[in-house]
């Protein structure tokens, strides 16, 4: 009877057995059907991120040279010319040995015509690239997949942020994010089973790279390979510090060679009180979370800076303590190397800086090496929560999980609202950008320096002679214009489907000399603001003659309302010109241009005869 009935057990596990296995085979458990799912919401986040970050890029960014550009462009002429010589690829670009740029600058020159935008994209593609290599860290640093994926979207929220707007518009700006990608990289190195010396030659490389892109990138000689000293244990351990610290001492007897203070720039280190220094490096630290979408981007900023210096503090003290914790130090040591990279770099911004004043530590440009303060501390918290003891109902375990909760809908929030502010921003400066676009069109006919001062470069000369030569290789599209006769420039009357606006008024002072005309213009057909506006009289022969273009942008709610379009909110312009520049009782007439073809559009006007 016993043995029936073991048989008849045997039996019936044995069904149990192969029914869960039929089951498995159907429908797998909860926990293998789940782990499918934060991956593709990673790779769906972080790709939608950088596709808004590409369309804004492409939709806002200009393709002519701006700002720090115009430094580069006597490289890309001789280039074109077969004149470059090492001295110029080595030669100091205000505080920086700016080699690797140079080169991959005139690598970007070598087509037909020059156009900023490539630079611009270049620079989405090495944040790409450095997410890639954070991904991997944070992948091997936290055990969850939940939490990986989580935590790095809200790594990517910051990496692909537009708050660095300056930077995004800028074909060289691509530099500023080259020795994040190769700290990263080395860090990534470092974490793998490679050789030592493998190890070191990675790291020396990527720290070469990194000093000669921009000056902050030699902190990547201290925040690399010295790390695996402590990490490891490794054999001939003295060699390999000696060789190290050789490299570094070549580097930077090479990058300080001749090395001379630029003299357009404030002081190293001036005397200041403690506190001015600390608040330019609060401030510096937080600029990614405070700097926009609020009425106190200042105060905010410093606040958000001590929040993110304290809680790294707090980390470091908490590691400390636990220093014999290998585990521990592998999973972190990432993380409170780029942390010490961004507190490292805001240090010696503010020594380079603190003059210009505190307000200053706000440029967009540092936003793209402070937010890796922010991304370690992501990361060393994750670690931290996911070590902390607990039972799965304890308060402690619902009060640490409370608390992860409000800091990242905090974070989160914060840097949404300073992108979306950052987004307004971007379409006034490109707006802004545009109109400097038109005033470098007709540079060489008219004298258009205050416009260039105002929205291209502080040195009208200096871009006014580079312009030309670069037009002369014919590496601007289109090409400078070089006559003041409309007859001899692509026209059109504005027909409202293509360009539309409106010559509003016109005021002469005969105090000052001076005169000012106003209107509102837009090129309908591709949604936005004219890039400026041309100011011609009429000669006897009917001949219209081009003699000022609008130097300044200004906000038209009204044309935004009536048309029921936001984003021709900035279609405003204002031209400021001496009355002598137009024959007495001469018509007048405003022309909306489209830079990007060189074509000028009739405005409708309201005032046909400059009175006197």
């Amino acid at each position: 009877m016993a043995v029936v009935v073991r048989s008849s057990s045997l039996t019936a596990k044995g069904s149990c057995r192969r029914i869960m296995i039929a089951s498995d085979q159907s429908s797998p458990p909860a926990s293998v059907r789940g782990s499918s799912f934060w991956p593709f919401l990673t790779i769906g986040c972080v790709a939608l991120l950088v596709v808004l970050l590409v369309a804004l890029v492409l939709r806002y960014g200009i393709a002519i040279p701006m700002f720090d550009d115009w430094d580069l462009m006597p490289l890309l002429t001789k280039a074109r010319q077969g004149t470059v010589r090492f001295s110029d690829l080595f030669a100091q670009q205000q505080e920086s040995r700016t080699f690797f740029p140079k080169l991959i600058f005139i690598l970007l020159g070598l087509g037909r015509r020059w156009d900023g935008r490539v630079g611009m994209l270049l620079s989405v593609f090495i944040c790409c690239l450095t997410a890639l290599g954070i991904f991997e860290l944070l992948r091997k640093s936290v055990f969850s997949a939940m939490a990986t994926a989580l935590g790095f979207i809200m790594m990517a929220l910051l990496i692909f942020s537009p708050a660095p707007y300056e930077l995004w518009l800028l074909a060289s700006g691509f530099s500023s994010f080259v020795p994040a990608l190769c700290i990263v990289w080395a860090l990534v190195a470092l974490r793998t089973n490679l050789s030592v010396a493998i190890k070191f030659w990675v790291c020396a490389g990527l720290a070469i790279l990194s000093s000669f892109t921009v000056a902050n990138g030699l902190l990547a000689w201290a925040l690399t390979f010295p790390l695996l000293f402590w990490l490891q244990p490794m054999p001939r351990w003295k060699r390999w510090l000696a060789g190290w610290l050789m490299a570094c001492i070549v580097c930077a007897t090479i990058y300080f060679w001749r090395f001379q203070p630029p003299s357009e720039l404030p002081d190293f280190a001036p005397p200041q009180s403690p506190l001015v220094y600390l608040q330019y490096l609060l401030a510096f630290l937080g600029s990614g979370l405070g700097r926009s979408g609020n009425e106190h981007p200042l105060v905010v900023s410093i606040a958000a800076g001590a929040f993110l210096l304290f809680g790294y503090c707090g980390m470091l003290a908490w590691a400390i303590r636990r220093w014999r914790d290998r585990e521990f130090w592998t999973r972190a040591f990432p993380w409170f190397s780029l942390g010490a990279y961004a507190i490292a770099s805001g240090v010696l911004v503010a020594l380079g800086r603190i003059e210009f004043g505190v307000p200053q530590a706000l440029a967009p440009r540092y936003v793209a090496i402070s937010l890796y303060l922010a991304i370690a501390l992501i990361a060393l918290v994750t670690i931290l929560a996911e070590r902390m003891p607990g039972r799965p109902n304890s308060r402690a375990r619902l009060a640490r999980f409370t608390a992860i909760v409000f800091l990242g809908a905090s974070f989160v929030t914060l840097v949404i609202l300073c992108g979306a502010g950052s987004v307004s921003i971007v379409h006034l400066r490109s707006a802004s950008a545009r109109l400097g676009h038109g005033a470098l069109l007709f540079s060489q006919v008219m004298d258009t320096s205050d416009t260039l001062r105002r929205t291209n470069h502080p040195l009208p000369d200096l871009v006014r002679q580079r312009a030309s030569a670069l037009d002369r290789l014919q590496l601007l599209r289109p090409p400078l214009v070089r006559t003041t006769m409309i007859s001899k420039i692509r026209h059109a009357e504005a027909d409202k489907s293509v360009a539309d606006g409106w010559f509003d008024s016109f005021a002469e002072s005969a105090e000052t000399e001076m005169a000012s005309a106003k209107g509102w213009a837009v090129l309908a057909d591709q949604g936005r603001s004219a890039d400026c506006v041309l100011l011609a009289y009429e000669r006897e022969d009917h001949e219209w003659i081009a003699f000022a273009i609008s130097s300044s942008i200004e906000m038209r709610p009204d044309v935004a309302q009536w048309h029921h379009r936001r984003d021709w909110l900035w279609t405003g312009w204002r031209a400021v010109f001496r009355s002598d520049a137009v024959p007495k009782g001469a018509n007048i007439s405003a022309w909306a241009v489209d830079a990007k073809q060189a074509k000028v559009y009739r405005l409708g006007a309201s005032v046909d005869k400059l009175n006197r």
